[in-house]
């Protein structure tokens, strides 16, 4: 058995700094320190520095000259541009997943949406959404083209923190829960048309969800 290569200085910091983004332990806009991140994790600002090019390059970060960097900021016009680009690609891979591998896409969706079902009773949200980003992950999975994988595999960390943010919204993750369960059960009976369906309603509502949370938060700006 090859033994696993420990993980560079560079690969902790952004393994560090992309969970932190997702999870939302650093808010959409935060400014990020790199002598702060580097006195935190024990390392100099140079894996630090890497790891904030790795996150700008796949859109968590935004780094401006003479201004330093910060997480990511979205507008409604960008979230519209990532449902158009889910919407697409997901429809794409689900049509090839289940030409090639629909016993084990069923079998593995499934079991994910019995282990959501499990953290929604214990109230485990950040498990959710980790299940939630598995749960969308097993269409490219068993879709078996690695181009497919690759281009969403790119944005996957912008898409899990936007699912972050509208998860504090009330009533998204119980609407969320129930569009997955309708997800899994037409892919067990092989129905493509009703997956466009639901998967258009899906992703549609992530939209839809942030446009209003951004009125929420502008109403609060002024107030």
């Amino acid at each position: 058995m090859a033994l696993e290569r420990p993980k560079s200085l560079r690969e902790l910091a952004l393994e560090h700094l992309r969970n932190s983004i997702v999870d939302g332990t650093l808010k959409m806009g935060q400014v990020l320190s790199e002598r702060r991140i580097s006195e935190e994790l024990g390392v100099s600002k140079s894996p630090v520095r890497e790891a904030l090019a790795q996150l700008r390059d796949e859109g968590l970060v935004s780094i401006e000259p003479q201004k330093g960097a910060r997480v990511f900021t979205l507008s409604e016009a960008e979230v519209t541009q990532i449902c158009d680009f889910r919407q697409a690609i997901e429809t794409a891979a689900f049509e090839l997943a289940l030409k090639r591998s629909p016993e084990g896409l069923a079998k593995d969706m499934a079991a994910v949406v019995d282990e959501m079902k499990s953290t929604r009773t214990s109230q485990n949200e950040r498990r959710y959404l980790e299940l939630d980003t598995t749960f969308h992950h097993l269409i490219f999975e068993h879709a078996g083209n690695d181009y497919l994988t690759a281009s969403y595999t790119r944005y996957v960390g912008k898409i899990a923190a936007l699912r972050t943010h509208l998860a504090k919204l009330p009533q998204h993750t119980d609407l969320s829960y129930e569009e997955h369960v309708g997800l899994a059960r037409a892919v067990r009976d092989g129905e493509m048309r009703v997956i466009r369906e639901l998967l258009e309603q899906h992703i549609d509502r992530t939209r839809q969800a942030y446009s209003s949370a951004m009125i929420v938060l502008e109403g609060t700006a002024h107030v």
